[in-house]
């Protein structure tokens, strides 16, 4: 006999909107977070685009108001303005409606919303392999009908069922800043970040400031590039850093088999172009309860949810993969990185941020 109808491995964004939609739906759920408390350390920009934005960009994904809904104190800091920044310090200003938030209270809430659906939440919990329906924890063994693997890039579910891995992934650290600071989202580009960029997202108090960069681009370690950032921009950090790798080739081949799936990081679901990826967790986490609820209520194949991910976010991520390939062969060196942020201008970044064609 099955211990759950679904466990979800991961309590982050993706994990916890996947445990309320399956939970949502009658079926029982359990999720298995490894940290402590939920949503710490944060380790992410905390930036989420206003809805006006996403459906923009995913104008095939229904009801984003809902989704997305969420109190006004998690709203850290409204903004409207990507400044993307050269290597020389020439800038383009562009467009974008979004917010940063408190990653930390923001997991929670979507954590408290999975519990309140039906869904029962256990931290400190090790999850070391999966074996057929079994989740195999540092505290014991588990079944359930379907696992679910929201349990980040390196994805203990993924590697023990034998799904695809991610490639390409880039490491990033952050850091919380002191001070003031104007209400506009810097993207640093060019030898600050090689292969990647450099960010500070202003809130309520402080920046919320990181690096990512490409390994295979770079000729110093990862906290060198941080720690020159912080001086050249005049930063200091009041919190200890934090690193995660990130996903920058798209979504994995292959994300449901007959008795499981992948969804937010574990899956590659990240917009290649700016790592984002709580919007797309939280859209693919929606799809992925609904469709292990309907496994479990009336047998359907877990394969529909990845056709209907595909079909909702499939062409937007796409397009931001081959945007990326693109700028990455342009932008090796910083004298190439000025020019070419020169040829393609605000608009056609405006494009690249939204997941639309650069050109023509």
């Amino acid at each position: 006999m099955n211990d759950y109808d679904v466990i979800v491995v991961g309590g982050g964004p993706a994990g916890s909107t996947t445990a309320e939609h399956a939970a949502l739906n009658g079926v029982s759920v359990l999720i298995l977070e490894r940290k402590k408390v939920i949503g710490e350390p944060v380790a992410c920009g905390e930036f989420m685009p206003d809805t006006v934005e996403m459906k923009a960009t995913f104008p095939k994904v229904p009801d984003l108001e809902g989704l997305f809904e969420v109190p006004d104190t998690l709203v850290s800091r409204r903004m409207n303005l990507f400044r993307m920044i050269a290597p020389s310090g020439r800038y383009w200003d562009v467009p974008f409606a979004g917010y940063t938030t408190d990653r930390d209270r923001f997991d929670k809430f979507l954590s408290e919303k999975a519990r309140k659906a039906g869904a029962e939440v256990r931290t400190s919990v090790r999850v070391t392999g999966v074996e057929g329906n079994e989740v195999i924890t540092d505290q014991g063994r588990l079944s359930a009908k379907v696992v679910i693997g929201a349990d980040g890039p390196l994805s203990t579910v993924a590697r023990s069922l034998g799904f695809p891995r991610n490639k390409d992934m880039y490491p990033a650290v952050t850091g919380q800043a002191e001070g003031d600071f104007d209400p506009i989202m810097e993207m640093h580009f060019g030898s600050v970040a090689p292969g990647a960029y450099a960010w500070v997202l202003p809130k309520g108090n402080g920046a919320n400031v990181g690096v990512g960069y490409a390994p295979k681009l770079a000729g110093r370690r990862l906290i060198e590039y941080y720690d020159n950032f912080l001086k050249n921009r005049g930063l200091k950090v009041n919190t200890r850093t934090v690193g995660k790798m990130v996903p920058s080739n798209g979504p994995i081949a292959r994300t449901a088999s007959e008795n499981a799936l992948l969804v937010g990081d574990a899956a590659g679901h990240v917009m290649a172009v700016n790592g984002g990826g709580i919007p797309i967790a939280m859209i693919c986490g929606r799809i992925a309860g609904r469709a292990a609820a309907s496994y479990v209520r009336d047998g359907t194949p877990l394969k529909e949810y990845e056709r209907e991910w595909r079909q909702q976010v499939g062409k937007p991520l796409q397009t931001a993969v081959n945007t990326k390939r693109l700028a990455t062969l342009f932008f090796g060196t910083s004298r190439r990185t000025e020019w070419a942020m020169g040829v393609v201008g605000a608009r056609r970044m405006g494009k690249m941020i939204r997941l639309r064609p650069v050109f023509p």
